[in-house]
């Protein structure tokens, strides 16, 4: 009644009070791509986070035999088969998609922001978003896409390609964020050197890749920090962790071969249940144990094991793995033989980044080396599933092929 009694002392002007904005909608025409630069290269950045953590981490793990499948869905027991179908809603959904948005929108970015004068953090992050969604498409797809200029379709490009590109983003990144002042952008620059040796190292140029890394600390770490917003999980919180114990989707298993590390780089816990899947008995791993958990995207770790790779003699590759086996608690070796001993440099990567992305570019790029990879024709440890297939990198969903004309689809 009290409202209805308002009403008649209400003019024309006055109704205005009863008009109710959408905040999810931005009208256009009150953004100002400068002003609000900052706010568009950290939207690109939590973009790419997303899609490093649910999507990136988790799939390849499961690519890589890097975790089991506890899943039902047969999207995701592809996975672990080997046997993507380019039909695979799932693939598109939460693998391609997620990579391919991260990099077309630092890619707008940079178009939006390029020249325009106190926008070099903002740009910095672009490129390093950008860069990092390149790497993770390079490493992960057969071949890959990216967004052209003015937003058109990209070409269809190698996973050389992708990588190359990263590179170039990476230099940008390091010359933006040097010409920009402040921890973040000094954070930014040490990881684009990291990132920059990742790329250089999958594209076997070596020596450019030790180079690049040389003079990242030992100490120095980028983490990917995640959000505990129970309300936007799914973009916001650690997506390795919505597939764990207490997540979402409790269906990423620790395979035996880790557990049986003993390895404090390992961390589990034996729930006393089952996975999803009502099939696989569910150890869930406790290195990311909370929504809120960040994950090393860059390290100087990382930059000391792109060196010894890339450079290093049989004395150094022996000290390196021996010191990194110490750290698991394992006895230390002694061989001048490289192939022994870069298979022992695989084995410590297997464990020092287990569940951060980094084992689906290490198989693709030493192969055999690296450890606990199925075999063609194997059974799945869900045999009745079937068995596992001989897919070594992940093909561009049909979905892209077909919207692309670029793609032949």
């Amino acid at each position: 009644m009290v409202a209805g009694a308002l009403l008649p002392s209400l003019t024309a002007c006055d109704l205005n009070f009863f008009e109710v904005k959408n905040p999810n909608v931005i009208d256009a025409a009150t953004v100002d791509p400068v002003a609000d630069g900052a706010i568009f290269s950290r939207s690109a950045f939590q973009t790419l986070a997303s899609a490093f953590s649910s999507g990136f981490i988790v799939y390849t793990a499961w690519f890589t035999n890097e975790a089991w499948v506890g899943d039902t869905f047969p999207t995701r027991n592809e996975f672990g088969r080997r046997l993507i179908d380019d039909r695979n809603g799932t693939h598109n959904g939460s693998v391609w998609s997620p990579i391919t948005q991260a990099i077309a929108q630092g890619e707008q970015v940079l178009e939006i922001l390029g020249g325009e004068p106190g926008q070099e953090l903002n740009l910095a992050r672009a490129a390093f978003t950008s860069a990092y969604g390149l790497v993770l498409e390079g490493e992960a797809f057969c071949e890959g896409t990216m967004r052209g200029p003015g937003g058109e379709p990209g070409p269809l490009m190698t996973s050389d390609q992708l990588l190359e590109t990263a590179v170039d983003r990476f230099s940008q990144a390091i010359q933006f964020g040097n010409g920009a002042s402040g921890t973040e952008a000094s954070n930014i620059v040490t990881a684009s050197q990291v990132g920059m040796g990742r790329a250089l190292l999958q594209l076997g140029r070596n020596t450019e890749a030790a180079a690049a890394v040389a003079g990242v600390p030992d100490a120095f770490e980028f983490n990917v920090a995640y959000v505990d917003d129970a309300g936007n999980r799914g973009r916001l919180g650690n997506g390795v962790y919505f597939y764990s114990a207490g997540g979402s989707r409790e269906s990423l298993v620790v395979p035996p071969h880790y557990r049986a590390m003993d390895d404090p780089r390992i961390t589990f816990i034996d729930t006393g249940r089952n996975a999803q899947d009502g099939v696989l008995r569910f150890f869930s791993q406790r290195k990311f144990d909370n929504w809120a958990a960040s994950i090393r995207l860059a390290s100087g770790l990382e930059a000391r094991y792109i060196e010894v790779e890339a450079t290093g003699t049989a004395a150094e590759l022996e000290a390196f793995v021996n010191a990194r086996r110490a750290v698991g608690g394992q006895a230390p070796i002694a061989s001048t033989d490289m192939t022994v001993l870069m298979g022992e440099l695989m084995a410590q990567r297997s464990r020092d980044f287990w569940l951060e992305g980094h084992r689906m570019g290490d198989w693709r790029r030493n192969g055999a080396l690296v450890p606990d990879i199925l075999q063609p024709g194997d059974n799945y440890y869900k045999p009745e599933v079937g068995t596992v297939s001989s897919q070594t990198c992940m093909p561009i969903p049909f979905a892209e092929r077909n919207a692309n004309p670029n793609l032949g689809g």
